[in-house]
């Protein structure tokens, strides 16, 4: 097996599931990420405008090649229904080489 692609995970909330769902759909199909998982709903604690808030989100963890990431964060950008976004990007290490793989075909651009 030749190198493996370095991979990030990108880290983002949203409100509510059909956002999760729609969001994961559109990353998928524009194949900017090789996998989405959504997370149990997760309490955030913020200011906002000046305000304490406290909302109920769930967080989506998102599976990309290093080489994507720019267009990644430009699609969440484009399609999330908030005003400004969470968008965290991590390095990854020590992937398995395997799964990096499986990463990169995934998002290749066609």
């Amino acid at each position: 097996m030749d190198h493996a692609p370095a991979l990030v995970v990108c880290l983002t909330t949203v409100s509510d599931e059909k956002q999760a769902e729609a969001l994961a759909r559109t990353l998928l199909q524009e194949r900017v990420a090789a996998c989405v998982q959504v997370d149990s709903p997760i309490r955030s604690f913020y200011c906002w405008d000046g305000k304490d808030c406290v909302d109920r989100e769930l967080r989506l963890v998102i599976k990309t090649t290093r080489e994507r990431a720019t267009a990644l964060q430009q699609t969440i950008l484009r399609c999330h229904p908030y005003d400004q976004p969470q968008v965290v990007i991590l390095d990854c290490s020590g992937a398995d080489p395997g799964y990096a793989h499986w990463v990169g075909e995934n998002t290749t651009e066609d």
